[in-house]
């Protein structure tokens, strides 16, 4: 029989005998005129690909919670659906291209061959588990994905190295699962399955390698040659099976490119960008230029939001990580987003110019809202579901942003607390807005007269330790006047606080002992949730270092664990307190149109009398902070372990003895590294959290350990050569 002949009544037939019909010895000597792609391929009435859009889709992500053998046998019924699929555009296969290398046609024949005993041992299995084929809605989705192809390339790229290097995974999973379960027939099945995909998925290769252009990687042109809808993501099963791809012959580079692959495959995503510079760029009405040191900051932290979305969201980086490290992070159980990598117009980042720009995208969520966040995100906007509005109004945003509205909110929860008892401050200790330097030398001379002898002016923008600086007013029993306090430099720092902003806040700085965060989120319902608390490290200047991540009491004496705790377990008087001043934030942040993250920073303090106060709003911050990340981090590590997130600098390392970060880091992991519990969590060691390879100023690393002396051991070895940082945590 020619393979023409066979391929068209298996395409065009519209029973189970045309697909399974044998053929005796098939030639192909005839190979005809190229035939057009039906809409379909005919099928029985039970079968129809058509019928998936009336019927409820069913899933079976879980075989092993199936308690009959009907039950098992419907996960078959998928399998079998994709043999039936494979088995009509090998088919088409050989319709479409009938000027095909003879090799390579003889090659979908005894392929074709395969994927008809496959059918038919998968409809027996399942009647003989009392399912019918037919008997639940099948997918169209890979006929419409793969049917169109253009070239044989299309096809060895779309089915052999998708569809069925798929099977890779899902094969040799559901052999074992079916195996632990008794199903040893089952078992067996898929067991065969399995080694025939492997041979199917190397012959498709072999031409793909003939066809592809040699002037890219194997990964590379993979990607090119691939179209819409289908994405490397489609490649892979349950599990991800290297050994198998090994066998198949693709190469290690391709095989660890695939397995950190991610991109939504049905969710529409969300899209995160980090623009740690939204403070600053939101208190400027004018073009804003950071720094040399705060861009490459920046850049060196760009993927740190790949922590607050999911596996299918996308992030916009300059450069993607590399594939080292994201192995590191999905091995420690982290799912792993889409690295979208912005190009440039006019010197300017513009997301326009992304891949994002022609998807349908669910939400647009950067670090901060500013000026610059909205222009660059803006032309996603239109992406977004109708009537979904994500990007605020800048001046509504720089009203959120300001530190005044921190020292209003403070003031007005302070005033409406009927019983603050004698744990929380009292209005002495709330800053002043000043909007010229006569009214910052009054407020320095107020709060000076009332006994604080260090004061610290703010600029009302910028990240915590930012922008300010610290007037030491009393020594040795003397006052000192405002302007012995203030040096040129420092007069002229204020003038253009004032000039740039037109205000800035004085208020007393207070002797802290414990730097708390609270986590909230507005949300699209005109609500507002508590995420949770966090407790954070800060430097000397009062700049962010790090944060507890669990166990936030370690390393705090009695005293202070039972301030942060009361009289009730869990710490529930903190919660009552940071629940209502949610309550006081989301009526101004939904005043100002705006939703998503908000942090509050507050402080524990000593008194001058010795006792502990808590300053509940330090400052407020109406975006995403490190506080959000290190509850998104806890979701991955040992609850009973204490854990510790932070930045490390480069020049840290380098003062310890290591030539840069990438060198610091491939020693601390291998002599500490990440080991995770049975549960899949992580249990003891150092996980870089950012890529140090690409590191140029900073890192940041997750360090898990039993106790934080354990925590701090590991370090030991510098003996203080990492700076101050170690000292911070204790």
């Amino acid at each position: 029989m020619e393979a023409s002949e066979l391929a068209r009544r298996i395409l065009f037939g519209d029973t189970l005998e045309d697909k399974l019909f044998d053929g005796g010895r098939i030639l192909d000597r005839k190979p005809g005129l190229a035939q057009p792609t039906p809409d379909q391929p005919a099928r029985p009435a039970d079968l129809r690909l058509d019928s998936w859009h009336s019927r409820s889709r069913v899933h079976f992500n879980d075989v092993r919670s199936f308690n009959s053998d009907k039950e098992r046998g419907l996960v078959l019924h998928f399998f079998a659906n994709h043999e039936l699929l494979a088995l009509e555009l090998l088919a088409l296969a050989l319709l479409k291209f009938p000027d095909a290398p003879s090799k390579f046609r003889r090659g979908l024949i005894a392929t074709l061959r395969d994927e008809q005993r496959h059918l038919g041992l998968y409809i027996e299995r399942m009647r003989q588990t009392g399912v019918g084929f037919g008997e639940i809605p099948v997918s169209d989705y890979f006929w419409r994905s793969i049917s169109g192809m253009e070239t044989p390339l299309d096809f060895v790229s779309r089915l052999s190295l998708t569809l069925e290097q798929a099977n890779l995974d899902y094969a040799p999973h559901y052999r074992d699962v079916y195996g632990k379960l008794g199903d040893e027939a089952t078992s067996a099945l898929m067991g065969l399955i399995y080694r025939d995909e492997i041979r199917h998925v190397r012959h498709g290769l072999n031409w793909f390698e003939t066809w592809r252009d040699p002037g890219h990687s194997q990964w590379q042109a993979y990607c090119e040659t691939l179209s819409k809808p289908l994405t490397p993501g489609r490649a892979k099963g349950i599990g991800f099976n290297r050994k198998g791809r090994r066998r198949a012959g693709l190469s290690d580079d391709f095989i660890d490119e695939l397995e950190i692959y991610s991109r939504s495959r049905g969710r529409t995503p969300a899209v995160y960008w980090f623009n740690p510079t939204c403070d600053h760029e939101a208190g400027l009405r004018r073009p804003y230029m950071p720094t040399r040191k705060i861009r490459e900051m920046a850049r060196d932290l760009a993927s740190l939001p790949m922590y607050l979305g999911a596996g299918d969201d996308a992030l916009l980086v300059p450069d993607r990580p590399t594939v080292r490290f994201l192995q590191s992070i999905k091995e420690a159980g982290f799912a792993i987003p889409e690295f979208v990598t912005y190009g440039s117009v006019s010197g300017s980042l513009d997301a326009s110019t992304t891949e994002l720009a022609d998807r349908r995208l669910q939400d647009l969520r950067p670090w901060g809202w500013s000026a610059t966040s909205g222009r660059i995100l803006e032309p996603l906007k239109a992406n977004l579901p109708e009537g979904q509005h994500s990007v605020p109004n800048p001046e509504s945003m720089r009203g959120l942003y300001s530190k005044s509205w921190s020292v209003e909110l403070l003031r007005s929860l302070l005033s409406g607390l009927d019983e603050g008892g004698d744990w929380i401050c009292d209005t002495s200790v709330v800053g002043e807005v000043c909007a010229s330097r006569e009214q910052v030398e009054d407020s320095v001379d107020r709060f000076t007269a009332n006994g604080f002898s260090e004061i610290v002016i703010k600029g009302p923008f910028g990240a915590a330790g930012q922008d300010q600086i610290r007037l030491a007013m009393g020594e040795g029993g003397r006052q000192h006047s405002f302007e012995a306090g203030m040096t040129a430099a420092k007069l002229a720092w204020l003038q253009r606080l004032l000039t740039d902003f037109g205000e800035v806040i004085v208020e007393p700085w207070l002797a802290g002992k414990i730097d708390l965060s609270a986590q909230f989120v507005t949300q699209p319902d005109h609500s507002i949730r508590l995420l949770g608390g966090t407790r954070f490290v800060t430097d000397t200047r009062g700049q962010y270092a790090g944060s507890f991540v669990h166990q936030k009491v370690a390393g705090l004496d009695e005293a202070h664990r039972r301030f942060l705790y009361g009289d009730e377990p869990g710490g529930k008087r903190l919660q009552r307190l940071f629940e209502r001043l949610g309550t006081m934030i989301h009526e101004r942040t939904e005043a100002a149109g705006y939703c998503g993250p908000v942090g509050v920073d507050a402080l524990v303090y000593d008194c001058p009398s010795g006792r502990l106060k808590l300053k509940p709003v330090v400052e407020v911050n109406p975006r995403y902070t490190m506080g959000h990340l290190a509850l998104k981090l806890a979701s991955r590590v040992n609850a009973s372990r204490t854990a510790l997130w932070t930045i490390l600098r480069a020049r840290d390392v380098v003062e310890a003895g290591f030539d840069d970060i990438g060198d610091f880091a491939a020693h601390m992991q291998s002599v500490y590294p990440c080991r995770m519990t049975d549960g899949g969590l992580i249990s003891s060691g150092i996980l870089f959290t950012t890529d140090p390879a690409q590191a140029q100023t900073c890192t940041s690393l997750l360090v898990v350990g039993r106790s934080l002396d354990q925590c701090m051991g590991y370090f030991a070895e510098f003996e203080g050569r990492l700076g101050r940082w170690p000292s911070l945590w204790v």
